[in-house]
C-alpha cells in the first residue's frame, strides 16, 4: 500500500511539474510577443497594411503608392515625370504666349488609346506602366501612368493621365533631341489635322470639333505633344475647379499646385 502511493505521489509530482513548465513557457512566450509587438508595431502594422493593400488593389494602384507616400517612403516605381502632373494640363488652361492656335475638322485621339478608357483596359492593352505618378486635384484622384516606346527609332515616352479612372489626356514625350527631328513630327501632325499646312511656331495648340485639343511644343530641350479630351463634363468641372484663376491670384491653381507638392514632398 506504501509503495502505491510514493508511486502515486511522483507521478502526480511529475504531472504537476511539466504542466507548471508548459505554463511558465506560454507566459514567457507571450511576454516576449508583447515586447516584439510593443517595440516594432511602428514598423510591423505598416508591413502588414502593406501587404493587404498589395493582396486587394495591387502593386500598381493609387492605394498603393499613397501608402508610400502617407508613410514618407520612396515611390518604388519609377516617376514618369520630374515636375508636378499639375504643370502638364496647366498648357491648355492658360496658353502660352506667342503660340499658334488651329483648327481642325478631324478628331484629335491619342494613338490607339480610347479617351474614356478605364486604367484596366489600358493595362490588358499595354500591360504593366514603366512609371507611374499620383496625385489629387481637391479630393479627386488623378494618376499617371507611362510606358518607354520607340517610333520610328526615336525614343519616347507615352503617358496617360486618369481622373478616377478615366483616361482624360494622353501625351508623346520625346527627351532625346539628338535623334528627334521635330520637323517631321509636326509634318506627321499637319498631314492628319491640319490639311498639309505646317505651322512653324514651337508652340501651337489644334482644337477640333467636339472641343478636343492637340498642343504641341519644342522648347529646346524636348518635344511634347499633349492631346486633351473635352467631351466628358465631370472631367470639365473637376479640371475647372483646379485650374481656377481669379484676378490673377491663381487661387484654385495656387491650391491644387500646393496639394501636389506637398503629396510629392519626397
Amino acid at each position: 500500500m506504501n509503495h502505491f502511493l510514493l508511486a502515486r505521489t511522483a507521478k502526480d509530482s511529475t504531472s504537476f511539474d511539466s504542466s507548471m513548465l508548459y505554463l511558465i513557457m506560454a507566459l514567457v512566450g507571450i511576454f516576449i510577443l508583447v515586447l516584439v509587438v510593443v517595440f516594432l508595431r511602428n514598423r510591423v502594422f505598416p508591413l502588414l497594411r502593406l501587404w493587404y493593400i498589395s493582396l486587394v488593389y495591387g502593386r500598381y494602384s493609387f492605394e498603393f503608392l499613397e501608402f508610400f507616400k502617407d508613410n514618407n517612403l520612396q515611390n518604388p516605381h519609377n516617376n514618369c515625370v520630374k515636375d508636378e502632373i499639375t504643370m502638364h494640363f496647366l498648357v491648355f488652361f492658360r496658353r502660352t504666349k506667342n503660340s499658334a492656335e488651329y483648327l481642325t475638322q478631324s478628331k484629335i485621339e491619342f494613338g490607339d488609346i480610347p479617351f474614356m478608357s478605364t486604367y484596366n483596359h489600358l493595362r490588358k492593352i499595354k500591360g504593366n506602366p514603366d512609371c507611374i505618378n499620383i496625385t489629387k486635384f481637391s479630393d479627386v484622384r488623378v494618376k499617371l501612368v507611362g510606358y518607354n516606346e520607340t517610333l520610328q527609332g526615336m525614343r519616347m515616352k507615352s503617358l496617360h493621365y486618369f481622373i478616377g479612372d478615366t483616361f482624360i489626356m494622353g501625351e508623346y514625350l520625346f527627351a532625346d533631341l539628338i535623334r528627334v527631328k521635330p520637323k517631321e513630327i509636326i509634318q506627321s501632325i499637319s498631314t492628319k489635322y491640319l490639311n498639309s499646312i505646317s505651322p512653324q511656331e514651337d508652340v501651337f495648340y489644334i482644337t477640333d470639333s467636339a472641343g478636343n485639343m492637340l498642343n504641341y511644343e519644342n522648347n529646346g530641350f524636348s518635344v511634347t505633344i499633349r492631346y486633351l479630351h473635352k467631351g466628358d463634363a465631370q472631367a470639365n468641372g473637376i479640371l475647372s475647379s483646379a485650374f481656377n484663376f481669379d484676378n490673377e491670384k491663381d487661387i484654385g491653381f495656387m491650391k491644387t499646385l500646393k496639394n501636389e507638392e506637398l503629396l510629392n514632398r519626397f
